[in-house]
């Protein structure tokens, strides 16, 4: 295309994807919320609306469960998602996605008691499971190959972006500005889909409407109403063909699927991997960051502490898309889990100072290292157990079982994510913080021995040379890069 078509390419999928990318950031603000917010629902003086508090008081185990009622709205809009994107199609299902997180919004702001909030936070949740499956879905199948890497490395850097908003806005706002904060973005997300934002091409071609898939594929690329253009018409007939070899495909039954050895290592590791993840502490760092760091006695503010953390973990998440194909799958994970280990435990040592051993004055002159072992974690986990396992999806699974198994991926997350987070607050005031720390801390070790002994290298591999390394088949591994094609023809390569 000329220059100025490529230009109005660019700006016309960049504005598609605008869409969706708002509404991970909203799912970051609701991952954040708690942080700003627990201080308003917990405590007396907060709860008075004219010092910008809910009008109403819970105690702590009430808080934890309205924190922690997120993650079950993840898993539900996950299915609902699955539902809908075959029937209804992305254009439609994104649109619920923003409306979902405006009536949880009006939830929130209306609540006088625990029981609307509660509903509300499952609604974000909801919304936060509808964006993990969709979003990088409706990018991959609305941009061209030039920008779709680029796009797809914003979904999860821009779940951070939310929460730092949270970090930066809640705590200096009353509990309905906070309460209200994601709905510009979530309003915007709506207005774009309504007026600018196609159909999948994809989604067209497989319901047959194969003129509205051109017209859809000429907005994407910029062209006006009525032009044409050869790489355009190319790109829809590859389009066309794709889904009619989809189409053919035989379905193959799970019991022969399952039973090559690469397959069911593969699925293992995607599901140990994902599904496990917030034990290595992530989501309660975020729920919980301003009430964590006002335990500590620092001199810096709990609210300028969180913010830093936040910052730090918007940076890594931005630098890890620009190492993941230089450094490796693998060393990432490696390197990632051996310094989560030794952040957590030695985060978890000033605790365990004041809180088990009673030492406040040895505790007072440290009170800086619980903030500097976490800006180290946020570095380290951003880097590798974050975003690596998710980028492996892709690289490991069979076709047949790339529409199942993310998804009960979400489910094991929601489920152990859930579990953390309504735990967390009841440790803290039983035992202490030095505890779900060490724990944190031993689950990267075992990610770390997991990642050691099953988890194979993937980067610059096909998805032949993958299943070889899956399947432990060395010699078949040595003929297969002996004959492989050149990477330009090569329509397999990770």
């Amino acid at each position: 295309m000329a220059a100025a078509s490529s230009a109005r390419s660019v700006a016309s999928q960049s504005l598609a994807a605008f869409a969706v990318l708002l509404i991970n950031i909203t799912s970051g603000m609701g991952l954040g919320w708690p942080s700003p917010a627990w201080i308003k629902l917990t405590e007396p003086a907060a709860s008075d609306n004219h010092t910008g508090g809910p009008g109403f008081i819970l105690d702590v185990d009430e808080a934890s469960w309205v924190v922690a009622l997120y993650d079950t709205g993840i898993p539900l809009g996950s299915v609902l998602a699955g539902l809908l994107l075959s029937s209804a199609g992305r254009r439609r299902t994104l649109m619920l996605a923003p409306l979902l997180v405006m009536s949880s919004c009006a939830l929130a702001a209306t609540a006088s008691s625990s029981t609307p909030l509660k509903v509300a936070r499952v609604l974000h949740g909801m919304s936060f499971g509808m964006e993990m499956s969709l979003s990088s879905l409706y990018i991959g199948e609305m941009t061209s190959s030039d920008m779709r890497g680029k796009l797809c490395t914003f979904t999860s850097s821009l779940v951070f972006v939310g929460v730092l908003i949270e970090y930066i806005i809640g705590p200096y706002v009353s509990y309905l500005a906070q309460a209200l904060l994601p709905v510009p973005f979530a309003l915007l997300s709506l207005v774009l889909c309504l007026v600018w934002v196609p159909e999948s091409p994809y989604f067209l071609a497989a319901r047959g409407r194969h003129e509205e898939m051109h017209r859809a594929l000429a907005r994407l690329r910029g062209l006006r109403a009525g032009d044409r253009h050869p790489d355009v018409d190319g790109e829809a007939e590859e389009i066309l063909r794709f889904t009619e070899q989809d189409r053919r495909r035989k379905r193959i039954q799970w019991r022969h699927l399952l039973s090559s050895a690469g397959s069911r290592r593969g699925c293992l590791i995607v599901l140990f991997l994902c599904g496990t993840a917030p034990l290595t502490g992530t989501g309660c760092l975020l729920a919980y960051a301003e009430y964590m760091f006002r335990t500590t006695g620092s001199a810096l503010p709990s609210e300028i502490a969180a913010i830093i953390m936040s910052s730090v973990q918007v940076a890594a998440g931005v630098a890890s898309s620009q190492v993941i194909d230089r450094a490796g799958r693998r060393p990432l994970l490696l390197v990632s889990s051996l310094c989560n280990a030794g952040a957590m435990v030695v985060a978890g040592i000033f605790f365990f100072l004041r809180d088990a051993l009673g030492n406040n004055e040895a505790a007072s002159h440290i009170t800086w290292l619980p903030l500097a072992a976490l800006m180290v974690f946020m570095v380290s986990n951003n880097l590798g157990t974050t975003t690596v396992p998710w980028v492996m999806i892709g690289e490991l699974l069979p076709l047949q079982v790339k529409a199942f198994i993310p998804s009960l991926s979400v489910l094991g997350f929601s489920i152990v994510a859930f579990s953390a987070n309504k735990l967390l607050p009841v440790l803290v005031e039983r035992v202490g913080l030095f505890l779900p720390f060490w724990t944190f801390g031993a689950w990267s070790i075992v990610i770390f021995v997991f990642t050691f002994f099953m988890v194979p290298e993937t980067r610059g591999k096909t998805l032949l040379e993958v299943q070889a390394l899956l399947e432990g088949d060395k010699a078949k591994l040595r003929h297969q890069e002996a004959t492989a094609l050149d990477p330009e023809d090569n329509q397999e390569r990770c």
